[in-house]
């Protein structure tokens, strides 16, 4: 495993004249083996007007295209700050899904510094039938009444049905769970279909949800565990299904004491992960894994951050998940198999006091 190129994908071109902070990458290639990749963009890390924003690469990941809005819609009364994830459907058009939160103006953060309640949570989805040049303005859905943490991309089954994986997002001590989510008519209405975790006191939440489809109908989802009673982040953990994601098996450690997460099916019952850690030692791991008979045994890995010096100081505080969302400095890291056998890797940083959107070139 090795790496061979880290590329950026997007970083303001002008810093000295304007705050342009970008996070939350998802990217997908398509039939032309051209990648889109759609991003969020704001004056601040938690601003108001964070908008989805689309670039594009027409060799496999190399350069990159200035961004564009997704959209020209803005919600009323109140706007929406956005992040959405890309997904290629099986007819060949693109579905974002995602979320946003509910800004009733510019200066009220998402989460309350004293009572740790969340702005108003609305997940949302857009089309594109244009290799990703325009897309629907986003629709807000309902599923099952929650405000979900949609915050990775929605998967295609063999089945040709799609899922997806979130909690019902709060901040509380208890009460948490992890959710799969579906669609079987190409992301027009959307179902619970199942709950993949739920510890037994509620405590452990189950956040920044990734998954895939390794065999037909065997789905692993790994998630970032997150202890609210103790305050405290757990190993990563993982689940399995064999049944396309309706019923799941014990959650198992996996021994990662990262947070964010990732993964992608290579066969054989193996998977390459990629994990944000944000705690001591500081780094962004990727790993082949193999998966069989419910373990997690780690054959070889690589820190995309080593022997890089812009990671000094990339460590969050983890006092408390308020302090620790607040001092985030990398995260959202995703996997993508690339027609030409290489893998693209992609997460947002803060690199020279910006944030911004890398890639990475792999070699397997």
């Amino acid at each position: 495993m090795k790496l061979v190129k880290k590329v950026t994908i997007y970083a303001n071109p002008d810093p000295l004249l304007v705050s342009r902070q970008a996070v939350f990458p998802g990217v997908v290639q398509l039939a032309d083996d051209s990648l889109v990749a759609v991003f969020s963009i704001g004056q601040a890390f938690d601003a108001a007007d964070h908008r989805a924003f689309v670039s594009k690469s027409t060799d496999l990941g190399q350069s990159w295209s200035p961004p564009k809005r997704l959209h020209n819609h803005e919600f009323q009364p109140h706007p929406i700050s956005e992040t959405l994830k890309p997904l290629v459907l099986t007819d060949g058009n693109l579905l974002a899904t995602g979320y946003g939160f509910v800004r009733p103006d510019d200066l009220t953060a998402i989460v309350d510094a004293d009572t740790f309640a969340v702005l108003p949570l609305r997940n949302m989805v857009s089309r594109s039938t244009d290799n990703g040049q325009s897309w629907d303005a986003p629709r807000v859905i309902d599923i099952g009444g929650q405000p979900l943490e949609m915050s990775g991309p929605c998967i295609s089954l063999k089945s040709g049905r799609i899922i997806a994986a979130a909690p019902p997002f709060h901040l509380g001590a208890d009460g948490h769970s992890g959710w799969i989510v579906f669609s079987d008519d190409g992301g027009e209405s959307w179902a619970k279909l199942s709950t993949f975790f739920e510890s037994p006191g509620g405590n452990v939440a189950a956040w920044e949800c990734r998954l895939c489809e390794t065999n037909p109908g065997w789905v692993v989802v790994l998630f970032w565990a997150y202890d609210n009673q103790e305050k405290s982040n757990l190993n990563n953990h993982m689940v399995v299904s064999e049944d396309g994601g309706q019923t799941f098996g014990p959650a198992i450690d996996t021994g990662v004491h990262g947070q964010a997460s990732n993964l992608i099916a290579l066969g054989d019952n193996k998977v390459l992960t990629i994990h944000a850690h944000r705690e001591d030692p500081v780094g962004l791991w990727v790993r082949q894994v193999d998966i069989g008979a419910n373990g997690f045994r780690i054959e070889r890995e690589l820190n995309l951050f080593s022997g890089n010096a812009t990671t000094n100081g990339m460590g969050s505080d983890a006092t408390n998940i308020k302090k620790q969302f607040g001092s985030l400095k990398f995260g959202q890291p995703s996997l993508l198999p690339l027609s030409n056998g290489q893998v693209f890797a992609a997460c947002w940083m803060v690199e020279d006091c910006q944030h911004v959107i890398n890639g990475f070139i792999l070699d397997l």
